[in-house]
């Protein structure tokens, strides 16, 4: 995998420019409009039982997770936004409680059986957006089936979550399913995201088990401490960072990681990246940590170091391949709700820069909005997929809409 560099804001701004951002009453009347324009397209798309799909031309087939995604940011939009689409919601809402699986969760594909807890996620968010009294029930079944397959075993992945895929093995001469996936912060930070949006309780032990898998997914020796994990590493000749920023999966294999390696004085590290930094401080938040503690301090310092809206910080820039725009829509989406929780704003940097980060964002998500929607230049992680991307950004504009000054 390509090694990266990551971009701090200031390289960031050499590259790409800057713009005094709009007048806020300005820019959210712009928003708006676009907002409403991205949306009436996806509207246009809704399939016949109410769903998105996801997969090419000929192959797409209903998703629960696409669903999920536009139905919460249709329901989550400003009350006036949200009026204007309620017969889209309950058209959306109603694909979704089909699509119960009787252990609770939500899935992909005909049989449900795929992506399972990637999709209860997000199915999970969606519903407690619209009406978590409407959907108690299911809510329950989802939280249950979420906390159920959080790993639990002693080992580097205990407390994460992986997507979830079933398959059948023999077990003992027996055909069984199980599960077959790598537990990660993306996959975590959504299943968070349901749990906390549905309002599982902060004692609750998901929160503290989830905790310990951040950890390690964290470049930080302060806080990264697991022997096993860091003795893997070493075998492989890799070493914990401390730019305190986050990694896709505590997984001992320069391959595995998303953004690469790189060597740093005398060590060679796993790449934090802007996404997974942000879903990592958003998880500790919702898992009780305070900002002030060790981790979500020493991820706070990488944002600070990094923060940048024109690009995914952390993977280099590349005008050709476009390498620094990999699965910066999901990032966008991200660090919004990071930073919503961390409750910071302006945003200071380590140059001494304050930034009013939702009028930033807002900037930048109008420059790259074309035709009716808006899609990835690299299609990494299916950001060639403009219902996909279009929900990143919808989702992300809930947000920028509530908090612009």
């Amino acid at each position: 995998m390509t090694k990266i560099l990551a971009l701090t804001a200031v390289t960031a701004t050499l590259l790409h420019g800057a713009e005094a951002p709009a007048q806020d009453g300005e820019l959210a009347k712009k928003l708006r409009e676009a907002y409403v324009t991205a949306a009436d397209l996806l509207v246009s798309q809704q399939d016949k039982v109410g769903a998105w799909q996801m997969g090419p031309p000929g192959k797409s087939m209903s998703s629960a997770a696409y669903t999920g995604l536009v139905l919460a940011d249709l329901a989550g939009a400003p009350k006036d936004l949200r009026a204007k689409y309620q017969a889209v919601i309950d058209k959306a809402s109603a694909f979704l409680v089909s699509k119960a699986n009787k252990d609770g969760s939500f899935g992909e594909g005909p049989t449900g059986a795929f992506m399972k807890t990637y999709t209860t996620g997000i199915v999970l968010m969606a519903l407690a957006t619209e009406d978590r009294e409407k959907h108690a029930g299911l809510i329950r079944g989802a939280q249950a089936y979420l906390k159920n397959n959080q790993m639990k075993e002693e080992g580097v992945f205990r407390g994460g979550n992986g997507y979830g895929d079933e398959k059948p093995r023999v077990v003992d001469g027996k055909v069984v399913t199980v599960q077959e996936s790598t537990p990660n912060i993306s996959v975590t930070g959504w299943a968070a995201e349901g749990l906390q949006a549905s309002g599982l309780p902060q004692d609750d032990e998901y929160w503290k088990l989830v905790k310990e898998f951040v950890r390690r997914c964290q470049n930080s020796s302060e806080t990264n401490t697991d022997k096993a994990f860091i003795a893997a590493l070493k075998e492989k000749g890799l070493s914990i960072g401390d730019d305190g920023g986050l990694f896709y999966a505590p997984v001992a294999d320069p391959g595995a990681s998303k953004a690469g390696t790189r060597k740093i004085a005398d060590k060679e590290v796993i790449m934090s990246y802007g996404a997974m930094t942000y879903d990592g401080i958003k998880t500790y938040l919702y898992a009780g940590l305070q900002k002030d503690s060790p981790e979500v301090k020493a991820a706070m310092d990488w944002v600070r170091k990094n923060y940048t809206v024109s690009s995914h910080p952390g993977f280099v820039f590349d005008a050709k391949q476009r390498h620094h725009l990999r699965g910066v829509y999901h990032y966008y989406l991200v660090m919004a709700k990071a930073l919503v929780a961390y409750g910071e704003n302006p945003l200071e940097t380590f140059d001494g820069k304050k930034h009013d980060w939702p009028a930033e964002l807002g900037e930048q998500l109008l420059k790259t909005f074309k035709e009716s929607k808006w899609i990835n230049e690299n299609p990494a992680w299916y950001e060639g997929d403009s219902i996909l991307v279009t929900s990143y950004v919808l989702g992300t504009l809930d947000i920028v809409l509530k908090h612009l000054k």
